[in-house]
């Protein structure tokens, strides 16, 4: 599963008649409990004409509070126009995390070439907040306690029906069929004895 939250990127700027933007969309995927661990996602995307060079990623949540974290996988990257870039980075839950949810905030800088020269831009952030649900033993717990009940449930119904099918069988057994008791009339035929009476 992945989960992205696109922030508005800003609109592309012009310099000298051509335009330069970046828009960073940031996701996750995984799922979030404490003490476990999930993938984010950052996905860049070069909206304007110049090329644009991302030279660093930071990350900051309330998942720690000794600063930022900065992303070194992957950057510095250029990206040439109408091109874009994934860049997953593994993020670590504390295991006394609270239950509920929790804001992840990345900073990218950046810059854009012409043949001028390069320049640095303004930061771009985006961010995206994570649910923090049970540990996963509790998920597990609680999906084996609703597949039993499921599978109980399933079982009163199945005994159910067998029970009404065995009865009607029993009684289709103790009813007399009129025809087969006509048709062994019919095999076995009474015999009249007729007696002759002669005259003197």
């Amino acid at each position: 599963m992945l989960v992205v939250l696109s922030l508005p990127s800003p609109a592309n700027l012009s310099v000298h008649g051509q335009l330069y933007g970046l828009k960073y969309d940031l996701g996750y995927s995984g799922i979030p409990f404490p003490g476990g661990a999930i993938s984010v996602a950052s996905n860049f995307s070069n909206t304007g004409q110049l090329t644009v060079r991302v030279t660093s990623v930071s990350i900051a949540s309330d998942f720690w509070s000794n600063g930022t974290r900065q992303v070194t996988s992957s950057v510095p990257f250029n990206l040439t126009a109408s091109t874009n870039k994934m860049i997953d980075t593994a993020v670590l839950i504390p295991a006394n995390a609270s239950i509920g949810n929790h804001n992840i905030r990345a900073t990218a800088d950046w810059q854009y070439s012409n043949s001028s020269g390069t320049y640095t831009a303004s930061p771009i952030i985006a961010s995206v907040t994570i649910m923090v649900s049970q540990t996963i033993d509790s998920l597990l717990s609680s999906f084996v306690t609703i597949l039993l009940i499921g599978l109980g449930v399933a079982g009163v119904v199945v005994v159910f029906i067998l029970l009404l099918v065995f009865r009607r069988r029993r009684t289709r057994k103790r009813a007399p069929d009129p025809q087969t008791n006509l048709k062994t009339q019919l095999a076995f035929p009474i015999r009249v004895k007729h007696r002759l009476i002669l005259s003197r």
